[in-house]
């Protein structure tokens, strides 16, 4: 999928974004539960925004995505933030620029996640701080079992793999289970498709199904049915979380 499609999907989903970002939250909480944010700081994939206002020691925000509208969107809400538009993989910043990395679950849509990793330690000041969550293999396997095509996201090993130069010093490293829940499959497939990932899952951008009418629809919701928990139907995200430090 390339990054042009990618950023476009991304942007149509922007202003309805928030309706749908249920384990974006999640994962945000628990990210920002183990980080200390100080000086500048870069948001990698910023989305709609994230509200640092929390972290007295900042004093500059950086966002950065690869999708206009989202910018659109965290210029809106937080106006004294800069945006960036721009790809991870190529970070339109100088070196030793910033002073806290954050990335909440945009990471794994990078083609080369080491050279993304690579650049992360590129505009890293020494003694900087990067905190990062990424979605990792093993993910979304309820829609394995309905025979829809998914992502094959990168192995959590691959991506700390990527830490082990004389740049970085890791911190704490951990995968963690995040499930949602969702009243219906319809609920379910648009928590994917209503923030944008859906243009960047599947190797072929088919990840959710191409049904011939509404018999294929019943017929997969009643597989669906045949999963559901007493708090819904499931969905389940391996999250990788990784607090680095940058070696002087």
């Amino acid at each position: 999928m390339s990054a042009d499609k990618i950023a476009r999907q991304f942007s149509l989903a922007a202003r309805h974004y928030q309706e749908h970002d249920k384990v974006q939250r999640l994962s945000a909480q628990k990210l920002r539960a183990k980080m200390v944010a100080v000086g500048r700081l870069l948001d990698i994939g910023c989305g709609p925004g994230t509200d640092f206002s929390g972290s007295p020691g900042l004093n500059e925000v950086l966002g950065l995505d690869i999708a206009p509208g989202m910018l659109s969107q965290m210029r809106a809400s937080f106006p004294a933030y800069q945006a960036l538009c721009g790809d991870a993989q190529a970070l339109p910043l100088a070196n030793a620029s910033i002073d806290t990395l954050y990335s909440n679950l945009a990471l794994q849509w990078c083609r080369d996640i080491k050279t993304a990793i690579g650049e992360l330690a590129r505009v890293l000041k020494p003694g900087g701080q990067c905190h990062l969550a990424i979605v990792v293999d093993g993910s979304l396997s309820e829609l394995d079992a309905l025979g829809l095509r998914v992502n094959v996201f990168e192995q959590a090993q691959t991506v700390i793999g990527g830490f082990s130069d004389t740049h970085w010093q890791i911190e704490h490293q951990s995968v963690e289970p995040l499930r949602v829940h969702f009243d219906s499959l319809k609920t379910l497939l648009y928590s994917i498709k209503g923030v944008g990932a859906s243009a960047a899952m599947g190797s072929d951008g088919k990840s959710l199904p191409r049904l011939r009418g509404r018999q294929d629809w019943l017929a997969l919701c009643e597989r669906a049915e045949a999963q559901r928990h007493p708090e819904g139907l499931a969905l389940t995200y391996q999250i990788l979380f990784i607090h680095a430090s940058r070696r002087g």
